[in-house]
C-alpha cells in the first residue's frame, strides 16, 4: 500500500489523456494509464519514464464491463488506494443523424457514456475511501445539439445527468465529481474518428482553440480546486449563456456557423 496519491486516466496513451497523465505525474501522482492500443501504451510509458514520471500502463477496453472491474481491482491490489479517476477515453464521429449507421451510434454510447459509468461504478468505493475525485471529460457539443455530431454529442450529454446524480448522492461523502467541457483541441496526427458508415477516417481541422497541455492543466485544476463544472475557452462559456437564455438566436447562429465552418474536421 502506498502513501502517494494514485490516479487513473482512461485513454491515457494518446492525445489529451497522455498529456493529462503527464501533468498528474508532474504533480506527484502515481499514474495508471489504460487504453486498447498496446503499442501506444508502451510508447507513452517509455516517454514518461524518461522524464521521471511514475506511470504504469494497463491494456483495457472501457466498453468491456468485466475489463473495467479487473482494471480497478488491479490498481487496488497494487496500490491499496485510488484518489482520482479521469474518464477521458472517448471516440468521435461525423455524419448526419438520420443516415449514420446504428453501429456507430451504439459505439458512441458504449465508449463515451457506458465506459465512464463502468469505470466510475467500480472505482467509487476506493474514491469514497480517499475522498477523491471522479472527473468526466465532455465536449462543447454536449452544451447544445450540433449538426453532424448528433450521436457523439448525445453520448457526452449523458455524462451531465450521470455526474449530477453522483454529485447529489455523494454530497456528504467528501467525494468530488467534476465535469469538463472541452472545445476544439489539437489532436495527434494519427487521430481517427468514425464516419457515418462506421469507417475510421482521419480527423483534419484547420485550427484549434487549445493545445493538449492547456486542456490537461485545466483537468488537473478541476481536481485540485474540486470544481464541479468547467467549460473551456471563452467562446464555450459564451455559447453556454446563449444556449440557455437565447435559444432561438442560438439555433439560428449554429445553423449559420455550421454551414460555413470547417472546424468539425474533414473526412466525412
Amino acid at each position: 500500500m502506498t502513501d502517494r496519491r494514485v490516479a487513473l486516466i482512461t485513454g491515457g496513451a494518446k492525445g489529451i489523456g497522455r498529456e493529462t497523465a503527464r501533468q498528474f505525474g508532474f504533480s506527484g501522482y502515481k499514474v495508471y494509464i489504460s487504453g486498447r492500443n498496446s503499442r501506444a501504451l508502451e510508447l507513452a510509458q517509455d516517454d514518461f519514464s524518461k522524464n521521471g514520471i511514475d506511470v504504469e500502463k494497463v491494456r483495457s477496453d472501457v466498453r468491456d464491463q468485466a475489463a473495467c472491474r479487473h482494471l480497478i481491482e488491479y490498481i487496488e491490489q497494487r496500490e491499496g488506494r485510488l484518489d482520482c479517476v479521469v474518464n477521458n477515453a472517448g471516440m468521435s464521429m461525423r455524419g448526419d443523424s438520420g443516415t449514420t449507421d446504428l453501429d456507430v451510434v451504439r459505439a458512441m454510447v458504449e465508449i463515451n457514456y457506458l465506459g465512464a459509468v463502468y469505470i466510475s461504478h467500480y472505482a467509487l468505493p476506493l474514491i469514497t475511501a480517499s475522498k477523491g475525485s471522479v472527473v468526466f471529460i465532455s465536449s462543447l457539443t454536449a452544451l447544445h445539439g450540433m449538426p453532424m455530431v448528433g450521436p457523439y454529442g448525445a453520448s457526452k450529454m449523458a455524462l451531465k445527468g450521470y455526474s449530477q446524480s453522483l454529485r447529489l448522492e455523494l454530497a456528504e461523502s467528501g467525494v468530488h465529481i467534476g465535469l469538463v467541457y472541452v472545445g476544439l483541441t489539437e489532436n495527434d496526427p494519427d487521430k481517427r474518428i468514425y464516419n457515418s458508415e462506421g469507417a475510421l477516417v482521419p480527423l483534419v481541422r484547420p485550427s484549434n482553440r487549445h493545445t493538449q497541455r492547456q486542456v490537461a492543466r485545466n483537468i488537473l485544476r478541476c481536481v485540485e480546486k474540486r470544481k464541479p463544472v468547467m467549460i473551456l475557452t471563452p467562446a464555450g462559456r459564451m455559447a453556454d449563456v446563449l444556449f440557455r437564455y437565447f435559444p432561438g438566436i442560438s439555433q439560428w447562429a449554429i445553423k449559420q456557423w455550421a454551414a460555413r465552418s470547417r472546424l468539425y474536421g474533414q473526412g466525412l
